[in-house]
């Protein structure tokens, strides 16, 4: 090979390694934000002379209101920029296309709080109550928007470093963690529609943080299928290896 052929081949393998950098980098900022949002949530809440708030999204009408839109804003933004993998021919949803619906249902989240009715989330002082007026089901169908392409995202597309010779998915243990993910974002999902729907469980289940307890594995197992694909949190991939068939 040439002079010309080597310097070539040295700026090709250099962006290379400069977009699996940014992709890590993109993959680990979206996994701690996924922690960081629960977490001071829950400090918050447990702190004197604040409401600790039945769902993570009426933390809005709360002083952590701020932290939630801008949190959701940040996320929706990296998803947006987040390429991922080539689509492929047989290919109907891409990386692009799922981070970016996401991305966009993480900022709808945000931009349209959930609809309350109650004196102790709205008589805070200090709190702007920012937007109001929309339907809930502005908030709610980006909220199930965003788990939605969130769970397909880790089972179907987070597992394709990992793949045979004919496609078919390797149990390995980052894919057992993947598959894991997105099942539970999709359990969290639907173990949460009678409380959306009905006014007796809602009440029931309420006092317990029911919602906030479902939003926030949900959000954590989105954290943590970001991480791995991050190649972060070690020793649980060292877990997960241990059982896996593949691995």
């Amino acid at each position: 090979m040439d002079q010309l052929g080597k310097e070539i081949k040295g700026d090709i393998e250099e962006d290379k390694n400069a977009l699996v950098i940014e992709y890590l980098n993109v993959r680990r900022a979206l996994g701690w934000l996924g922690f960081f949002l629960p977490a001071v949530l829950i400090i918050y809440g447990l702190l004197p002379d604040t409401v600790f708030a039945p769902s993570i999204s009426e933390f809005y009408y709360t002083h952590m209101g701020g932290v939630f839109v801008g949190t959701m804003c940040a996320i929706g933004v990296f998803l947006v920029s987040y390429k991922g993998y080539a689509k492929t021919d047989d290919e109907t949803l891409s990386d692009n296309v799922l981070t970016s619906g996401a991305g966009i249902f993480a900022i709808g989240v945000a931009l349209f709080p959930v609809v309350v009715d109650s004196p102790d989330m709205v008589a805070l002082p200090d709190v702007n109550l920012g937007i109001e007026g929309h339907p809930n089901l502005l908030h709610f169908g980006s909220a199930t928007g965003f788990f939605v392409l969130l769970s397909l995202m880790s089972i179907f597309q987070f597992t394709k470093s990992d793949r045979d010779s004919d496609g078919k998915m390797v149990w390995t243990g980052d894919n057992l963690i993947f598959v894991g993910c997105g099942g539970v974002m999709i359990l969290a999902l639907l173990a949460l529609v009678p409380y959306v729907l009905s006014d007796r469980i809602t009440e029931t289940l309420a006092p317990y943080k029911y919602m906030f307890i479902l939003e926030t594995i949900g959000v954590l197992a989105f954290a943590v299928s970001w991480l791995v694909k991050g190649k972060q949190l070690g020793a649980v991939r060292a877990v997960a290896r241990m059982v896996a068939p593949a691995d």
